[in-house]
């Protein structure tokens, strides 16, 4: 290879590197303060303040409830159900699911991201470490697709699952596609028949 094309190869090279780990150091910092802002406002996060932020946030309440999503997902201490339930109570049919399904999606992805690149110790600190060990019996070392009925079970430990993913490096695209079949769907549905239930009801 001629040295001016060696060069360029050895540059471009570096710099996929050095673009690879700002993206996980950006990953990393929007985590950490998700977590830092989930864990500041646990005491005193109740259902009925959830709901007065979000009907006075007007506009901006679907990206709150995006925002509470993901954060209930990574320390918050809220059902799992309810900000579906409230997504589309307050949205509809429509903008209910789809904000629900973002915030799962970027939640699920950050809990990953703690559990690959953190370890243990950390997941375990911000899970707690019997939820974790309940989530990885759950799994018992089995493939991949076992997370998609994982998910779509009511009550199962759904956001343990996603540090537990991390932890064992299972792949990216893997837990992702997992997610996108088992989570989304079942936050999805939650969503549309709150809106149509509260509909129905007037």
């Amino acid at each position: 290879m001629h040295p001016c094309r060696r060069v360029r190869a050895v540059n471009d090279r570096n710099s996929s590197a050095r673009r690879r780990w700002l993206w996980i150091v950006i990953a990393l910092v929007l985590t950490g303060a998700l977590i830092e802002g989930s864990i500041l406002l646990a005491p005193h996060i109740h259902r009925a303040k959830i709901e007065a932020w979000i009907r006075g946030a007007g506009i901006y309440g679907p990206l709150l409830l995006l925002a509470i999503q993901a954060g209930q997902i990574l320390a918050a201490p809220i059902p799992g159900l309810f900000v579906p339930v409230m997504a589309g109570v307050l949205y509809g049919p429509v903008v209910g699911p789809l904000v629900t399904s973002i915030g799962t999606v970027l939640g699920s992805a950050g809990a990953y991201a703690i559990g690959h690149w953190g370890g243990r110790p950390l997941a375990e600190r911000i899970a707690g470490k019997e939820r974790l060990s309940q989530a990885q019996d759950r799994m018992g070392g089995k493939r991949w697709l076992v997370l998609i009925p994982l998910f779509l079970i009511p009550f199962s430990p759904a956001d343990a699952l996603c540090f537990v993913a991390g932890i064992i490096e299972m792949g990216w695209r893997r837990f992702l596609t997992a997610v996108l079949l088992g989570r989304i769907p079942k936050d999805a549905l939650v969503a549309i028949a709150a809106a149509l239930g509260w509909k129905a009801l007037g």
